[in-house]
């Protein structure tokens, strides 16, 4: 609900119109850092490749934003973009080009 007692249309935090999560309502996975490190890139990476079909456009938002809620409880990267980060931070003197389904993207 909103302050005015409404129900909420959107994420009060990313503005996602997606199937709302109860921040309250949470469980203990036990993965390692790698599964976790797995199912994070194949998540984004599925959530970049379907933003434009229709009723999709906030899957990356979606996933980006659970990703950054995991990442204050590890240390690894969780998405491609942030191991991209990475490489380019301990590599800034190098050229990284990314590509996604035969394209260079941005990262």
């Amino acid at each position: 609900m909103d302050p005015e007692g409404e129900p909420l249309r959107a994420c009060p935090h990313c503005g996602s119109t997606a199937i709302p999560a109860d921040a309250d309502d949470t469980a203990t996975v036990t993965l390692t850092k790698h599964e976790l490190r797995i199912l994070g890139i194949w998540a984004s990476n599925y959530a970049e490749g379907i933003k434009n079909s229709p009723g999709c456009e906030d899957s990356p938002k979606v996933i980006y934003g659970i990703l950054d809620h995991l990442g204050t409880q590890t240390d690894v990267a969780l998405s491609m973009r942030q191991e991209m980060a990475d490489v380019r931070a301990a590599f800034p003197e190098s050229k990284v080009t990314v590509y996604r389904n035969g394209e260079e993207t941005d990262l």
